[in-house]
């Protein structure tokens, strides 16, 4: 099976990790706590034809000539289309990253010297789909005897990583630790979406290859190390794997040598991820051998459970939904990544990795994994690009990554840089005045050096199209403003049910207001008389929610009391500042749409949603931006946004390829929330359902709309 290399076949003086032997225990880290832990890592590449991009059965060849420079830092693997590289075992993230990007280095200059090119990519792009040449290796051999046509097409490069742990006993508990995190390694280290020639739309179709196999995937929860031998065993005998002393579980003690292994990840296109994973590795490891030391055996958590979450974690990678490792919930891997890093933050600090391991989640958050960068170029260049991009990774490491999709520029509908006159006048709900319609007409300008403003201007909605924002980026005194929030609040309390969806639970009201830049007026314009409400407003979006489409709704008024609440104020404000960067803007009234929507639910059998419920947008103008501010949440399940292409619109989250979704994310405190450039992205909030805490939950928001103003007449 792949990986196979270090089963067994190497001694301690070369196996990833193994130097630390002598070492006590692995389960304190720096700072009086025990000796560093050293850790190393393993790397699988394929081997490709530069010409034809396709992988080629040359692994023996390379792992030959590469052996005069590396000596057995190299090896073949299962399949004669890959190679293997190993560290030694280091102390520090700073020397693991220089001996991988020196092992990456003079692999790449072997390749080349032999007219071949090496590939970081954990299933093969292009070629490799067929029957896969097996290495001359008896555990290979044995590999393809016991589990026949599954290993036909079983060509796949892993990340392994090794960190010392000389106590076998203590290992085999670090496991039952480890268990609920792995379905996020697979998430942190993506970059299988391509097989053969095709789109898999899966995130890591490496290990989709890999679970199908009774004896790969998540180990089981154990006891002790003999029950871990037993199990083992027992795996071996009904034929459920090769070897009863060293079974291909994702984690897993090294029979002879004193370190555990972790298994379950894609080799990343770059070295520094190879290298913060690692890292990422090790705080796990150290914060799991202190609580095993301490009596603690570890989460049991359901096969069946686990599998299913490697199976998410498979499909929709980075930033998908999975399971919690701690409360069971399913959050975005983003949010759950932050809460790992919370888990292990005290072994990071202990071991200085913490900085490394938050800015990975950090690049991770901002550009996506390495799935991200695979489908970016392929858009750009087919997947002739896809290899060449890889094989450029073996010798650089890019300050900017290739362009990924959850930063690409918007197509279709309202893609280009002029939007037609009949968008404009579906985000602004009627005819347009002369001068409106011919600043529409007119290119928008959309970028902050164009329009003479510094970059930071806008923020993130500017360069990205969307932005999430707390209270602290909103730069507002929410202390002075204390009160006013209380009384913002309270006028939730009361809000009617959703005249157009009543049975949906959804509760609201709606006015809107007129904004003139050159002189920072806000005007709320009155509503219409209305027998049931008092006043209402007319609520326009055209065809944009496939709800109502071309329907003028009419929504009951926001209490005229807020109409001068500072707080309410200060958030149209700071949204404001965030869309003013468009200098179009700055000559036109604008529109400010105020929504107050509650999602309510009573019991356990409601559910209550929002309108649309898909993914959406607002408006088709250019210059058409929302922004959501979350006013209180209380005994409630659910309420994901999602963020995603503008071409998702109308389509559900859970039926998008993942690298269609940009951003998943549950707001749950007070004034938390976001903002999108409408034309550039669609958004989405889930249903909410009742939480475990009384028989009564809200999920209260505020939504600000902003566009060029349009009276509707």
């Amino acid at each position: 099976m792949a990986g196979g290399r270090d089963s067994g076949q190497v001694d301690g003086s070369s196996a990833p990790g193994a130097q630390g032997a002598r070492q006590p225990v692995a389960g304190g880290a720096g700072h009086g706590r025990g000796p560093t832990p050293t850790v190393g890592v393993e790397e699988e590449h394929f081997v490709v034809d530069p010409v034809s991009r396709a992988v080629v059965p040359a692994g023996p060849r390379l792992a030959a000539r590469a052996a005069g420079v590396l000596g057995d830092l190299v090896s073949g693997e299962f399949t004669d289309l890959q190679v293997e590289v190993r560290t030694p075992p280091c102390a520090t993230m700073r020397e693991l990253s220089a001996q991988l990007a020196r092992l990456r280095r003079e692999l790449a200059a072997c390749a080349e010297a032999e007219g071949l090119a090496v590939c970081p990519s954990a299933t093969p792009v292009i070629g490799g789909g067929g029957a896969v040449p097996v290495g001359d290796h008896p555990r290979y051999l044995d590999g393809v005897q016991l589990f026949r046509s599954l290993m036909d097409d079983f060509a796949v490069c892993a990340l392994h990583v090794h960190v010392c742990l000389p106590d076998r006993e203590v290992a085999a508990l670090v496991g039952n630790h480890l268990r609920p995190w792995l379905p996020l390694l697979v998430e942190m280290s993506a970059n299988s979406p391509f097989h053969a020639g095709r789109d898999t739309r899966y995130a890591s179709w490496r290990s989709v290859l890999r679970l199908r196999f009774p004896s790969l995937g998540p180990p089981p929860w154990v006891e002790s190390f003999d029950d871990y031998r037993r199990v083992a065993a027992s795996m071996a005998a009904v034929g459920g794997s090769s070897f009863a002393e060293l079974p291909f579980w994702d984690t897993r003690p090294h029979p002879r040598l004193p370190t555990l292994e972790v298994r379950c990840m894609d080799v990343p296109a770059e070295s520094a991820d190879s290298v913060a994973l690692a890292a990422v590795v090790r705080g796990l490891v150290v914060t799991s051998a202190r609580l095993a030391e301490h009596g603690d055996t570890g989460p049991r958590l359901r096969g069946e459970l686990l599998r299913g979450a490697y199976w998410y974690a498979t499909r929709d990678g980075w930033p998908g939904p999975g399971a919690d490792a701690l409360t069971g919930h399913v959050l975005p891997a983003p949010e759950r990544a932050r809460r790992l890093v919370e888990h292990i933050g005290p072994a990071l600090e202990d071991l200085g990795d913490l900085e490394r391991v938050t800015a990975f989640v950090n690049r991770l958050a901002a550009r996506g994994s390495g799935v991200h960068r695979q489908r970016a170029a392929h858009r750009a260049g087919g997947l002739p690009a896809v290899v060449d991009d890889l094989a450029n990774c073996m010798t650089t490491s890019p300050a900017v990554p290739p362009r990924s999709s959850a930063r690409r520029p918007p197509r279709g509908r309202g893609a280009g840089p002029r939007a037609s006159v009949e968008e404009a006048k579906s985000a602004c709900g009627g005819p347009l005045p002369t001068d409106a319609r011919e600043l529409l007409e007119k290119p928008m300008v959309d970028t902050p050096e164009q329009n003479g403003r510094p970059p930071e201007h806008g923020g993130q909605v500017r360069r990205d199209g969307y932005a999430r924002l707390d209270a602290a980026d909103l730069g507002i005194d929410t202390t002075a403003l204390a009160a006013d929030f209380t009384r913002l609040a309270d006028a939730y309390q009361d809000l009617p049910p959703d005249p157009y969806a009543r049975e949906t639970h959804r509760f609201r009201r709606y006015s809107h207001a007129v904004h003139l830049p050159w002189t920072g007026e806000l005007s709320y314009i009155p509503g219409a008389p209305d027998e049931e409400f008092g006043t209402v407003t007319e609520y326009w979006q055209d065809e944009h929610n496939p709800e109502y489409p071309r329907v003028r709704r009419r929504l009951p008024d926001i209490p005229k009391a807020l109409h001068t609440n500072r707080l309410l104020d200060a958030l149209v404000r700071a949204d404001l500042h965030r869309a003013l960067w468009l200098e179009d803007l700055h000559r036109v009234p604008v529109y400010v749409g105020v929504h107050l929507i509650s999602l309510g639910v009573h019991n356990r059998a409601q559910e209550a949603v929002s309108s649309p419920n898909c993914l959406h947008q607002d408006g088709g103008s250019p210059a058409t931006f929302t922004f959501a501010h979350l006013i209180g949440r209380r005994n409630v399940q659910g309420g994901e946004n999602v963020i995603a292409t503008p071409e998702s619109a109308g389509r559900q989250p859970d039926a998008l390829p993942p690298e269609e979704i940009h951003d998943r994310f549950v707001l749950t405190k007070p004034l938390d929330g976001y903002g999108v450039h409408d034309r550039r992205v669609s958004h989405y909030v889930g249903p909410v359902r009742l939480g475990d805490d009384g028989n009564e939950g809200r999920r209260d928001i505020l939504i600000i709309g902003i566009a060029p103003y349009a009276p509707g007449l």
